[in-house]
């Protein structure tokens, strides 16, 4: 079998090691891989790409005839049986894929990898809605709001459209890609989750001897999605009360210098920022996981921690965290108050495990046992069954 992934960018991202790490299993199991993107890759994603990876670069993130032609003749090269599209929102990834294809015997599957409801841009007009008081901008901020819903709910119809089966993450999403996109009939829908990028032990016991005071929060700094600085409000509630307790960041972005600053004005002493590393040995040695972001899809770093014993506290700000994490039995979940995050009952809900080990130690075990359900070779089973 020939499988193809189809990419916007090729750079260091949670899609682009998924595809890394389902392309090398698929390697393993004896089928040939390429992956497409439409935008020059960065070093480090190229770096970590198995050898025996087919990469492409097509010529930009557009829909000219030069890019149509490019991808036809791989797909002619390569004999590929599978496409698997991994930007199932923009219609130009499909619309060129269709073109290249006509006349071919191949399927076709995109994967949406957020909450269908929500993305950066309408958020990022719900953000700016919020801090005018401009009466003429906010309706005009209202009007674009309008439009860009209707773009994007239409572009990901059409790619549902044009796909075989169309690949969601969590199967609380269907109810919200239906309503969001206006599709009737949930035929093409399917469930697959991301697996587990990372590489783990399953003895609990030896993972359990690792542990260390430390709470750790992974991923991009930005205020858009992830709204880091709540995490630097939760901690401000924790420090003083818990000083055998640090908190350290793993992660860079835009917002890491005035969150730096926060973390100075506000007298924290024991909050490290690391900047972006390999978050592998920081699972190891943690014991808590804090992730509060305003929207996800599937985030892999609660899975991903769990699988090395971390016990996440997550805001319950998108529907799919409802299925990695059990509150109160393998970890906390904050639910909005009044679509609001609430830092201190955060706060509150975090310090009952960091003055009890025994609580921990069994939310920890709870934690590990459930990140099986995402680990590489369940999800690998899950794509063969569609490709069969």
């Amino acid at each position: 079998m020939n499988i193809l992934f189809l990419m916007k960018y090729y750079s260091l991202g949670g899609v682009e090691m998924v595809t890394n790490v389902l392309a090398s299993r698929f390697l393993d199991n004896g089928c040939r891989v390429s992956i497409v993107s439409f935008i020059e890759p960065s070093n480090e994603i190229l770096c970590r790409k198995d050898s025996r990876i087919i990469y492409y670069l097509l010529s930009g993130f557009n829909t000219s005839k030069k890019n149509i032609d490019q991808l036809r003749n791989i797909l002619i090269e390569e004999k590929i049986d599978i496409v698997i599209n991994q930007w199932g929102l923009p219609y130009v990834p499909i619309y060129v894929l269709k073109k290249a294809s006509k006349g071919l015997s191949l399927k076709i599957f995109s994967v949406h990898h957020n909450s269908p409801k929500t993305n950066g841009r309408l958020k990022d007009i719900e953000i700016a809605m919020s801090e005018t008081n401009n009466k003429f901008c906010a309706l005009i901020l209202c009007m674009k709001k309008v439009l860009t819903y209707y773009v994007t709910s239409y572009s990901m119809w059409y790619v549902y459209q044009k796909s075989d089966k169309y690949i969601l993450l969590s199967d609380s999403y269907i109810r919200e890609f239906l309503s969001f996109t206006r599709v009737k009939k949930a035929t093409k829908l399917v469930v697959i989750t991301n697996p587990i990028t990372i590489p783990y032990i399953e003895e609990y016991e030896k993972i359990l001897s690792y542990k260390k005071k430390e709470i750790i929060y992974v991923g991009r700094i930005d205020y858009n999605q992830k709204r880091v600085y709540r995490v630097i409000e939760v901690w401000k509630l924790l420090e003083k009360k818990y000083p055998d307790w640090k908190l350290i960041i793993i992660g860079d972005g835009e917002e890491k210098s005035k969150l730096e600053e926060q973390s100075f004005q506000l007298g924290l002493k024991r909050i490290v920022f690391e900047g972006f590393k390999n978050p592998l040995e920081y699972y190891k040695y943690a014991s808590l996981l804090i992730l509060t972001s305003e929207y996800e899809g599937f985030p892999l770093v609660i899975p991903e921690g769990m699988a090395w014993g971390v016990v996440p506290c997550v805001y319950g700000s998108y529907s799919a965290v409802y299925d990695i994490v059990k509150d109160d039995v393998n970890g906390i979940i904050i639910e909005p108050q009044k679509d609001e995050f609430d830092a201190e009952n955060m706060a509150e809900r975090m310090s009952l495990l960091m003055c009890d080990n025994v609580r921990l130690k069994l939310m920890a075990k709870a934690a590990k046992q459930m990140s099986n359900q995402y680990s590489l070779d369940v999800v690998s089973d899950s794509w063969y069954k569609l490709f069969v």
